[in-house]
């Protein structure tokens, strides 16, 4: 304990610089995740430390330092009392409290960017009361008036953990693996195929002055490990910077070689691998064996990274191979290089390390051993992770309803992306580089809408010019109803389920079913820009034009070249467009050949799996002799084609949310066993209970072909 108002003031010193560490894990931790989660990292970074001196004051210190039960958990001190006659005691509990926030801290990064608030809180008090506490006892427990006299079971037997390498990181990492298993990867870190997804962090250099931090403050966490300002202070500083310096040299030119390139953050936990390492046998190795003692961390570090991807473990910032790896190698060094003289344990460099060795596992057995079981069962009754949604969106927003410039920024960008509303400018947020953006993007914002009033005007002129064919809107019904028949019907061969719902009385989808001959039967289906009456001129002009080629003459990408050329031809002017898919269903071959002009995905069931017809050219309209692709799908007896126009999915309900391509291919899945007509009927259904009572934006038109049973 501190003797002098000196060594007093020294400790005090020392407590400040480890706490000044908080402020490093915060900029390394924030720093290494994606921006969507940054403040949520910051937040834990803060609040843990609060959590872990009100838990550690009432319960974590009397377990730590209280009088020794059989040198396995301390009895009485709690909620201490502190005096101006023993000043040593509040300062003594003051540098603990420092290194009980830095293990809490450690779990933060390993489980980043998926783990509930609320259960990092939870984690936090774990830690602080309970796993800590009592490992501390068995390696630093003392008499608070009587320093010389250990009383854990572990320094009893001569272990020896000079500054925490496993009283603290260790501890920590053991926490964050158990924690690390039972929430899972974060979505997406790795594929199916065993491939690992790089996640880069949001800001990197905020991460490296994160590390400078914890550097510097590690100049308080190994040197006020003394508890007094004695000789011995500086050659530990000075052992901690070589050890530092070692891992950082060690892990980036290491990893420069695995990896054929200088890989970012290697500097950043190369660093933290060497100071984590030589914490334990800082105070008696020399400057050499510190050197040794770093460069071995940076390896390690780096292959336990790997390793861990190997297992499909995700540590957000690389916290089990810094702190737990190499916290278990920092105590053995303590064996492997630690003059025996300054060690005092009486013990031999064999038996020594066969008692670092029995610590290490202790410090397993303990802090894993409790937090994975007392995690587990939390877990089932409340979730330590958040959901998949929140996981997208960010932690920042759904658990602390906290955003960002750019974020907000991104939403508003994605809404219009989303909707087609260009109506309103961006918000501008003035005097940053956000609000530049957002200022640029209004311009051209302006630019388009100046355009979109042109195409109007061009259209308005277009409508004048066909006002024979339209005078007015039952004109354009009755022509329409002419040119699609919105009744089932049959082939031979297939099932023709007919679904078309116009947005207001006329439309601008259109699709034509043809039996080429037996067979054969090709299905075209189109999509106009626009709805209403200007859209349904255009389907008669596409119906104008198709009529021409549809008859067997023109493979399905020479109907699309075509058709294209003719289209640019006729409206070369007018700026207008459209997407289309035109399928040939051979039931004689089996077989689907099909070519789509910027047409959305469309799907064939086939028993329990499902096929997309993907794009294979651009939409029509854009360039004249554009090139198109065709693509052949088995089509089985039992096969289903269903196909559609992006108005089915492309819907709004009150809430802006999207009706969506997926929950569209979710239903579909499901339609295996149902008869057509109804299938279609039930996606028909489900839009409108998503709807429930929204007013539909767009034309839809669903068309669902099956294979007739044979009887």
């Amino acid at each position: 304990m501190p003797k002098t108002n000196f060594d007093i003031l020294w400790i005090i010193l020392s407590s400040g610089l480890v706490f000044f560490m908080q402020a490093g894990f915060l900029c390394l931790e924030s720093g290494l995740t994606r921006t969507k989660n940054s403040i949520n990292v910051a937040i834990k970074n803060i609040t843990d430390f609060g959590i872990a001196t009100i838990v550690f004051y009432s319960l974590g210190f009397g377990l730590m330092f209280g009088t020794s039960f059989y040198g396995w958990i301390g009895s009485d001190h709690f909620f201490p009392e502190f005096s101006e006659t023993n000043p040593e005691i509040p300062v003594f509990f003051l540098f603990q409290l420092m290194f009980c926030g830095t293990a809490a801290t450690i779990v933060s990064g390993a489980v980043a960017e998926r783990m509930k608030f609320g259960a990092y809180i939870i984690v936090t008090t774990i830690i602080s009361s309970l796993i800590y506490p009592v490992f501390g006892h068995w390696v630093w427990g003392r008499e608070l008036l009587d320093w010389n006299h250990p009383t854990g079971w572990l320094a009893n037997i001569g272990f020896v953990d000079f500054a925490g390498s496993t009283a603290v990181h260790s501890v920590g990492g053991w926490v964050g693996l158990s924690a690390m298993i039972l929430i899972g990867n974060r979505t997406g870190k790795y594929g199916r195929d065993g491939s690992v997804r790089k996640i880069t962090g949001h800001n990197l250099p905020l991460a490296m002055l994160g590390t400078l931090i914890l550097w510097f403050g590690w100049i308080g966490f190994n040197g006020g490990s003394t508890l007094a300002f004695t000789s011995n202070v500086p050659k530990i500083i000075a052992n901690t910077m070589f050890a530092a310096s070692g891992g950082m040299a060690s892990s980036l030119i290491y990893g420069w070689i695995r990896l054929k390139y200088a890989e970012a953050t290697l500097p950043l936990n190369g660093t933290l691998a060497g100071l984590v390492a030589i914490t334990a046998p800082c105070h008696a190795v020399n400057s050499m064996e510190s050197v040794i003692i770093g460069l071995v961390a940076g390896i390690l570090m780096f292959e336990a990274g790997v390793l861990l991807d190997k297992l499909k473990l995700d540590d957000a910032v690389g916290a089990i191979p810094v702190h737990l790896v190499c916290g278990i190698w920092g105590t053995l060094a303590v064996g492997f290089f630690g003059d025996l003289s300054l060690l005092g344990t009486g013990l031999g460099r064999q038996d020594q390390i066969l008692i670092q060795v029995l610590g290490i596992l202790s410090c397993a057995a303990l802090s894993f051993g409790v937090s994975y079981p007392l995690l587990f069962i939390i877990h089932r009754f409340y979730s330590l992770r958040v959901s998949p949604q929140n996981e997208y969106q960010g932690l920042n927003y759904t658990e602390h309803r906290a955003t960002t410039e750019l974020i907000d920024l991104f939403l508003e960008m994605e809404y219009q992306k989303q909707t087609g509303d260009l109506s309103q400018d961006l918000s501008i947020e003035p005097f940053t580089e956000v609000g530049q953006i957002a200022e640029r993007y209004n311009l051209v914002l302006d630019k388009i809408r100046t355009n979109i009033k042109e195409k109007e005007s061009l259209a308005v002129e277009l409508e004048h010019n066909l006002s024979l064919l339209q005078s007015d809107l039952s004109t354009a019904r009755k022509i329409q109803s002419g040119i699609i028949s919105q009744e089932d019907r049959t082939t031979p061969d297939l099932e023709i389920t007919v679904r078309y719902l116009p947005l207001t009385e006329v439309g601008g989808d259109f699709f034509d079913i043809t039996e080429l001959r037996p067979g054969l039967t090709r299905v075209f289906l189109a999509d106009a820009t626009g709805h209403g009456v200007q859209a349904a001129l255009l389907t008669m002009a596409i119906k104008a034009i198709y009529e021409s080629l549809k008859r067997g003459i023109y493979s399905v990408t020479e109907i699309l070249f075509h058709l294209n050329n003719e289209f640019l031809h006729t409206f070369k002017n007018l700026n207008q467009f459209f997407t289309c898919i035109v399928i040939d269903i051979d039931t004689n071959l089996n077989l689907v050949r099909y070519s789509s002009a910027g047409h959305v995905p469309q799907y064939i069931l086939q028993g329990n799996e499902i096929h997309n017809l993907e794009k294979t050219g651009r939409i029509m309209g854009v360039i004249p002799n554009t090139k198109y692709t065709s693509n052949e799908i088995i089509f089985t007896p039992e096969s289903k084609i269903i196909l559609f126009t992006d108005g089915l999915f492309e819907q709004w309900n009150s809430s802006k949310e999207e009706f969506g391509e997926e929950r569209v291919e979710e239903i579909i899945r499901g339609l295996r066993n149902v008869p057509m007509n109804e299938g279609i009927d039930r996606i028909l259904r489900k839009l409108d209970e998503f709807l429930a009572g929204a007013v539909k934006q767009d034309d839809i038109s669903v068309l669902g072909i099956s294979r007739k049973s044979k009887k």
